[in-house]
């Protein structure tokens, strides 16, 4: 399933106006990864997870769909080096220099305290710790449950969001 963005789905060949770093950084870490596995895996790349998916659809291998590795593969790792440097640059400027590191400064904190998971996101852009604390439940009543369910409460947590001891990559 493709990611929800202002409405609509994220589909393959569809990232003019969207950032390419998550799916850039996917398929070379992804490959790296099965690279340094050696002989432990019979499959060497994205295409050939891909493939075993398709090959054993039957047995539940991609129960959820692939579309995500489908936008993945889609990245020339060579071709798109810029954009995705381009973009990458982007996300260290609005979240890092001018969003975290900015307000940290300005206020003198060691840290910056939100409701739920919300700053998870952001956080990890430029690559900075958050800590998620179970704070209890909240009621859990989302629109257009089916008459005689009753859903349980859901967690909900406050998150500590911090700036690394070290250098981004």
């Amino acid at each position: 399933m493709g990611r929800v963005r202002r409405g609509r789905r994220q589909q393959a060949n569809d990232d003019t106006n969207c950032s390419v770093v998550l799916k850039y950084g996917f398929k070379r870490d992804f490959n790296a990864w099965l690279d340094s596995l050696g002989d432990a895996s019979d499959i060497d790349s994205l295409d050939e997870l891909m493939a075993f998916n398709v090959a054993n659809a039957g047995n539940n291998a991609i129960k959820y769909g692939q579309t995500r590795l489908a936008i993945s593969q889609e990245m020339d790792l060579a071709a798109d080096a810029a954009r995705y440097a381009a973009d990458r640059a982007k996300d260290i400027l609005l979240t890092a220099t001018n969003g975290i590191d900015s307000v940290m400064a300005a206020e003198n904190l060691d840290a910056l305290l939100f409701g739920g998971s919300s700053s998870a996101g952001l956080a990890a852009r430029p690559g900075y710790p958050t800590v998620i604390v179970p704070y209890g439940f909240v009621p859990n009543t989302p629109a257009g449950i089916p008459a005689g369910f009753n859903p349980l409460p859901q967690p909900y947590g406050i998150a500590f969001t911090g700036r690394p001891s070290t250098s981004r990559r």
